[in-house]
């Protein structure tokens, strides 16, 4: 983008050279920040001045001096430009000396979270000043201000920066008269967001505004405020939250090229006076509150190439006016609540590179008219309800193809497929395909095919295209792996689950592999896991799950030291638990072994992987205790939903890329239930069915944000420890079919979460436990099996005959109350010892006597059960 004001002349350096105390400042300059990929290897005092990277000498009136310092990280583009950024002082006060510098630029360094210093108002000749994404903090200086020639200010520091800048007014942008490009995006404008729009009102000459997420409103005094700034051919004011209508003003605009509005807060219908915005070519109105219908007069827009509505509550059928779009290349439409078929006029807009119309409720064929569009690289109407057969793919230039969650049938065109020789994304997952799988053109790098009806054997020619995605899953697919698998050196993800495929994993993974997911799961494989996958040392996540597996875990595994989650649940493992689990997996997450043959001992080791979340060790042949160890999981004694470990962090990436599938199936609430897009939140432990021994330990009380316990059918002993009672998320505890004795803690009570219990078939005793949560859990069956326990939801008087399991509290009531009626009947008894003399000798009086006292006994109890259960409720 060229930007007016800069100096668009270089003139060639004289003989004379650069000036010697610009040469020096330079080199102060050099000697004051890091340079840790010698960028300015070059700032010797051997050479020229003007000949240093990034140096730009102007020679006027026989004078050469410093103009521009081009210093721009030149690594920006790659994943670790940060590593080669300079440091430091950037700003350092010897740039004060190049009294003739007219253009700094200084994007993609790093200021350190350094405030920018106010001496940057002392370059007066700078026209150009770019600090676009250098990581500077603090307060921006209103010293800025003094630069009255400058032409261009960029300040934007992207939304990912950690820095935090905050702006406490913007007066400053008065003195920047000449200013034509500003840009402050993701700076904190909050403070001054009363008036930025009078702020910038007075920079006449301003083109091109950005302020993106800068955390601005539209003040309600502005909605019809006239602007002078009518020379504005880009705007983007998105990633704020207005909660408005759209401004009057926006519609003076009459210059506009560019307006993105993007996540904006933009409420209401779009006014007909978007028909002002003649001269525009993008429109970004996306992630706001927009509803229908729209207005013709934005079909007038004959200059538009992008068109972006995406994400809005339009809720009407795909709108025709866009045919009146010619020039339009770029439509995006998806989660617009559209309806209805797809017109096949659509097929007349010649120029369309990319339609994304994904997540809608669009309907009926695809039209034909579609695929002869000979531009079109980018197609997406995933999630919608088109249905029919794809019979011919038309042409030769797509490059991303998505018609996932659809109901489209048939078989896939083979001939026409291949023919697609740009495509590299095709995704048709969830929807009614079948036969076997065809051939994919040579440069595909993502495929996914699952959830459909796809037969036959898996293709060995499938792992000789550079994939870095293969998703087969849930198809009816058979036959073996081919050792091909392991020449697809750039494979990142790899599922197969959910198929018919059997024989042996291949022994022949390599370690310059990338592949970080594995799911073979719930197919029928067998033998044993081969060494070699312990090669894969990027290996996150493994499922091996619900196939014949058998053996020993190899001790290769403990290389793969960045495993978040591994599920070699249901097969026929043995031996014991790896010990080195707990030493290299320090990142695990999850661990299911379940319904295996593994014995042993488990080791307290585990109990120190901080990240573990969901252990699930049932159905095995564990014997030993329960490692007191095990409360110390961190994850488990938080009750924080925010993510705290790089685990929690992994699965939320997952959960945001919808072509993953990563799932787990627990036991809990005593059913099945497989959890996905929450399954960073899911917190249990599972030691069922094993042959575990000893006490409880009370450690386990700690695990405060444990949501799942399962401890059932096992030989625990002892009492149920009182501190379980402090598992404040606890929903689900089984403890059945063990040896536990003694009462059920009082403390079960506080357990507010909890709505699915059961201790039946131990030793327990005394009464059982009422109030709060408890209270709802009203099924005797989830305390049978202890023939002492007592209570009204067993049937059973804690006070009958001589039972002696009443706790001392009701012992010590009881005494109370039966020592006052007993005293009081002693006394009657007594006043009437004559009446009693009479009874020994009337044999008629002394039945009838004897009856009543029966009676009233009878009555007693009942008065006095009634009293103890109104004393404990209240």
């Amino acid at each position: 983008m060229e930007v007016a004001g800069v100096e668009e002349a270089r003139v060639v350096i004289s003989s004379k050279g650069c000036l010697q105390r610009e040469r020096d400042a330079l080199l102060l300059y050099k000697a004051s920040i890091k340079d840790p990929s010698g960028c300015l290897s070059s700032w010797t005092a051997q050479l020229d001045c003007c000949a240093w990277t990034g140096v730009v000498c102007y020679n006027r009136t026989g004078s050469v001096r410093v103009a521009e310092l081009n210093l721009e990280n030149p690594n920006a583009r790659s994943r670790n430009w940060p590593e080669k950024a300079l440091r430091g002082e950037l700003l350092h006060p010897s740039l004060l000396s190049l009294t003739h510098l007219q253009s700094l630029d200084l994007s993609y360094n790093d200021f350190e979270g350094t405030q920018i210093p106010p001496l940057v108002g002392s370059l007066h000749k700078l026209r150009y000043l770019d600090l676009f994404y250098s990581n500077f903090g603090g307060t921006i200086p209103p010293h800025l201000g003094n630069l009255t020639d400058l032409r261009f200010l960029n300040l934007g520091l992207e939304c990912f920066n950690s820095a935090k800048v905050v702006v406490r007014s913007l007066d400053w942008l008065s003195g920047l008269s000449s200013l034509n490009y500003l840009d402050m995006s993701s700076l904190d404008l909050s403070a001054a967001s009363h008036n930025w729009i009078s702020a910038v009102n007075m920079l006449p000459s301003l083109q091109y505004l950005y302020l993106y997420d800068c955390k601005i409103n539209i003040p309600q005094y502005s909605l019809s405020f006239h602007l002078n700034i009518t020379s504005l051919e880009d705007l983007n004011l998105g990633g704020n939250n207005f909660s408005s209508s759209f401004p009057n003003w926006l519609w003076n605009l009459t210059s506009l090229s560019y307006l993105d509005l993007f996540n904006s807060g933009i409420q209401g219908t779009l006014p007909t006076e978007i028909g002002n915005l003649i001269g525009l070519t993008y429109l970004d109105l996306s992630s706001n509150c927009l509803s229908g219908p729209l207005p013709n007069a934005i079909w007038k827009l004959k200059h538009l190439l992008d068109l972006e509505l995406n994400d809005n509550l339009l809720g009407i059928s795909f709108p025709v006016g866009i045919m009146n779009l010619s020039s339009l290349s770029t439509l995006r439409l998806h989660n617009c609540s559209l309806s209805g078929p797809l017109p096949s006029e659509l097929g007349n807009l010649t120029n369309l590179d990319t339609i994304r119309l994904s997540h809608n409720s669009l309907s009926g064929p695809i039209p034909i008219e579609i695929w002869k569009l000979a531009n079109l690289n980018y197609l997406h109407l995933s999630d919608n309800w088109f249905e029919g057969e794809i019979t011919e793919f038309h042409h030769s230039n797509l490059t991303s193809l998505d018609l996932s969650y659809n109901k489209i049938n048939g078989t896939l065109p083979p001939t026409s497929l291949q023919s697609l020789i740009k495509l590299n994304f095709l995704n048709l997952r969830w929807n009614r395909l079948e036969g076997l799988i065809p051939h994919f053109p040579p440069h595909l790098n993502f495929l996914d095919l699952s959830y459909n009806a796809f037969s036959g054997t898996l293709p060995p020619a499938l792992f000789m295209l550079q994939l870095s995605y293969l998703s087969l899953s849930h198809n009816h697919i058979n036959g073996s792996i081919s050792s091909n698998v392991c020449n697809s050196h750039i494979l990142e993800h790899l599922d197969i689950s959910n198929n018919h495929v059997y024989g042996e994993i291949p022994q022949c993974w390599q370690e310059a592999q990338y592949l970080q997911n594995i799911h073979l799961g719930n197919n029928m494989l067998l033998g044993e896991i081969p060494s070699s996958l312990g090669n894969l040392m990027r290996l996150e996540f493994l499922h091996l799950n619900n196939n014949n597996l058998k053996g020993h875990l190899p001790s290769s595994l403990q290389n793969c030291t960045r495993l978040f989650v591994v599920d070699l649940g249901d097969n026929k493992f043995f031996g014991n638990i790896p010990l080195w689990i707990g030493q290299s997996w320090q990142y695990l997450g999850i661990l299911r072994l379940r319904s295996n043959m593994f014995n042993g001992n488990i080791d307290p080791q585990l109990g120190y992987l901080r990240d573990l979340q969901i252990i699930d060790l049932a159905n095995n042949k564990l014997s030993g205790s329960i490692p007191h160890s095990f409360g110390n999981f961190s994850t488990m004694i938080s009750t924080s939903t925010e993510s705290s470990s790089l685990f929690e962090e992994a699965i939320q990436l997952i959960d945001l890329d919808w072509t993953s599938d990563e799932n787990i199936t627990l036991v809990t609430k005593g059913e099945q239930f497989t959890f996905s897009s929450i399954l960073y939140l899911v917190k249990s432990i599972d030691l069922s069915n094993n042959d575990l021994t000893d006490e409880i330990p009370e450690e386990l009380g700690y695990l405060v944000g444990l949501y799942n316990l399962n401890l059932s059918r096992n030989y625990f002993r002892g009492k149920i420890p009182d501190s379980i009672g402090g598992m404040s998320s606890l929903e689900t505890l089984d403890l059945s079919f063990n040896n536990l004795s003694g009462n059920i803690p009082q403390s079960l009570s506080k357990l507010n979460a909890l709505n699915h219990l059961n201790v039946s078939h131990n030793n327990l005793s005394g009464s059982i436990p009422f109030g709060h949560q408890l209270q709802t859990l009203d099924d005797a069956s989830i305390y049978i099996g202890n023939p002492y326990l007592c209570g009204d939801i067993v049937n059973r008087s804690c006070f009958h005959g001589n039972n002696t399991n009443a706790t001392s509290e009701e012992h010590a009531m009881l005494s109370l109350i039966l020592s006052i009626y007993f005293s009081s009947i002693l006394g009657y008894f007594v006043g009437l010892w004559s009446i009693f003399v009479l009874l020994l000798f009337k044999k008629k009086w002394r039945h009838s006597y004897f009856k009543k006292v029966d009676e009233i006994y009878d009555k007693v109890y009942v008065t006095i059960k009634i009293r103890l259960n109104r004393i404990a409720k209240g």
